[in-house]
């Protein structure tokens, strides 16, 4: 337990998108340097200030030779001369010799001389005509935030903690993630973002409380403050008294016997009381979550984001791959595992493609697209996954479909892979189910002819929702207007089961939508196959399935069809819920 403070008590109020509570003191991630305080400094304090710089400028060091080594290849030559061109930077002596100077003569911490040096170099160079003196300032900007960020204690590439930390950001990428030690990771509080962005969904998967739209907290706060992160209430606060501590151990005694009680029933079938079987699976990010699946009850693992472990490394070879992706069909063997293949693009940005800026990316080169346009990478892929089929039952769907069309193009390429591992001598595998992703209006409306060519549809309801309604899931400005229960939104999702009902496939909803035990009603009485949700989720969905009658949830939907309002089909859905388990709701 963190050393309880008398220091005074500060609360902000934010949106709450993932439950729980978390005690800790602060890692603040910024993506930007402030300039620093001039604090003054003792003649006796001099030296040891002069050490803490040289040891952030030699950890940025190591860091450049690491990213030059990375892509010192004979393909990637320009990028790894710009890294030569930051250590010719970072090693200059003039800025050296200028900061010790300083330093010693006008007894100023070394941050805010480094800083305002670099500063000084950035604005003679800012704006200019020149090109090649325009990208000289951005390589003294780029140097001078990773040296800042290593004077803060905060490491660029991956940061590591030694003590548990609540991450506290302005926005938190498919990148940071990867990047983060998530074992020593206990909640997220976030300035922008909404239920339906990137942080919150990772919290969920992860099992951890999350809140988002904190503004103005990232400025506030420095790592290591003590903080109480409550994900129930959406609230944060800062140096939480004895008496705040007191309040929520007690809540979290309460909240821990209902969740006991819950996870006794998570090994249960989940079979509505007129016996309609509806499969809750799990959504995974990570290899390491495949024990928790396990344990959680879910059927299988209903969607593998396989985009994770392509940032943690753009560069793994098909071994490395298909050495990752056979973790995971062994640890949930028998069960199946469903991978996702590549949806990069959006909001989950490759590295290597970060250069090619598009004005508007959610309608750009993302998933399918991606993949069909970067064979090698794609073939990569495949010849991966069907290798890790032959240890246990696998499906591959692929995302963002447009239409039918996508999905020929991409069997045959599955097709022609698979051709050249049984010329190599591979076993063939025979267990490998093909899928498509339901996210855009024309898939849905087309969902007759792409259930034709595949085993399954998944419907993504995160993505189907922003591109029905054009509305930005990520931007907290137009939040109030992602509306799941909108009548266009449920007429899509309508079209898409009956299409695959009438090609005898199943259908499964892998978005945040199957999670949400308010609509779960709606959900069945859609005629869902399957729901897949984060582990941490599959126990309460599972609860909510086994309490529901699956034809008085298809009485809602039909009385919900002619209602125009998405709060009044919601709220019809919520009234079941909250009748037949409200003990979800506590």
């Amino acid at each position: 337990m963190i050393q309880e403070t008398l220091t005074q008590e500060k609360t902000w109020q934010g949106t709450a998108v993932s439950s729980g509570v978390a005690h800790a003191v602060v890692h603040v991630l910024k993506d930007d340097f402030d300039e620093p305080d001039a604090e003054p400094i003792s003649p006796e304090e001099v030296e040891a200030e002069l050490a803490r710089w040289q040891k952030a400028m030699d950890a940025t060091h190591q860091e450049i030779e690491e990213l030059k080594e990375m892509v010192s290849t004979e393909k990637r030559s320009a990028e790894a001369d710009i890294f030569d061109t930051h250590l010719l930077i970072l090693e200059d002596v003039s800025i050296r010799k200028h900061v010790e100077k300083t330093v010693r003569e006008k007894l100023i911490c070394v941050d805010a001389v480094y800083y305002r040096l670099m500063c000084k170099h950035m604005d003679a160079l800012r704006g200019l005509a020149d090109t090649y003196l325009r990208e000289r300032f951005l390589d003294i900007k780029d140097i001078t935030h990773r040296v800042m960020r290593h004077l803060r204690g905060e490491l660029l590439q991956h940061p590591m903690f030694d003590d548990p930390v609540i991450i506290v950001a302005h926005d938190l990428t498919p990148s940071d993630t990867v990047q983060l030690d998530r074992s020593k990771v206990l909640g997220f509080a976030i300035e922008t973002g909404s239920g339906n962005s990137h942080a919150a969904i990772i919290a969920r998967s992860l099992g951890l409380p999350a809140v988002v739209r904190l503004h103005g907290l990232a400025d506030e706060l420095h790592s290591g403050d003590p903080v109480l992160l409550d994900g129930d209430e959406g609230v944060l606060i800062l140096n939480p008294t004895p008496a705040t501590l007191s309040k929520y151990r007690s809540r979290e005694q309460l909240a821990e016997q209902r969740e006991d009680a819950l996870q006794e029933t998570r090994h249960q079938p989940s079979i509505t009381t007129d016996g309609f079987t509806v499969q809750v699976c799990a959504n995974a990010e990570f290899v390491e979550e495949m024990r928790d699946i396990r344990d959680s009850g879910a059927a299988y693992v209903g969607l593998f984001r396989t985009e994770f472990l392509h940032l943690e490394n753009p560069d793994g070879s098909e071994d490395w791959l298909a050495e990752n992706y056979t973790r995971s069909v062994k640890a949930m063997a028998p069960g199946q595992v469903i991978f996702r293949t590549l949806d990069i693009g959006g909001d989950k940005v490759d590295p290597q493609m970060e250069e090619e800026a598009e004005p508007n990316p959610f309608l750009g080169w993302r998933g399918i697209r991606v993949s069909l346009g970067k064979r090698d990478l794609f073939k990569r892929q495949l010849r991966a996954l069907l290798r890790a089929a032959s240890h246990g039952p696998i499906g591959i769907m692929f995302p963002m479909v447009s239409g039918v069309e996508e999905v020929r193009e991409a069997k045959a390429v599955l097709e022609e892979c698979a051709n050249e591992l049984s010329a190599e001598g591979y076993p063939a595998p025979d267990q490998v189910e093909i899928g498509a992703m339901i996210e855009i209006p024309s898939a849905a409306l087309t969902a007759d002819l792409i259930a034709a060519e595949v085993d399954f549809l998944s419907l993504g309801t995160n993505d189907l929702i922003q591109y029905t309604l054009a509305v930005d899931r990520l931007n907290e400005r137009v939040a109030n207007l992602y509306q799941p229960t909108h009548p266009a939104v449920l007429r899509l999702i309508a079209l898409t089961v009956e299409a695959a009902r009438r090609a005898g496939i199943r259908v499964c909803i892998c978005g945040e939508m199957a999670a949400d035990v308010e609509m779960t009603p709606l959900l069945i009485g859609l005629g869902l196959d399957e729901l897949s949700v984060s582990a941490g989720q599959v126990a309460r969905v599972k609860y909510a399935v086994r309490k529901l009658n699956a034809e008085e949830c298809r009485s809602i939907v039909e009385a919900c069809r002619h209602l125009a309002c998405p709060l009044e089909i919601l709220e019809m859905s919520r009234a079941m819920a909250g009748e037949l388990y409200p003990d979800l709701f506590e």
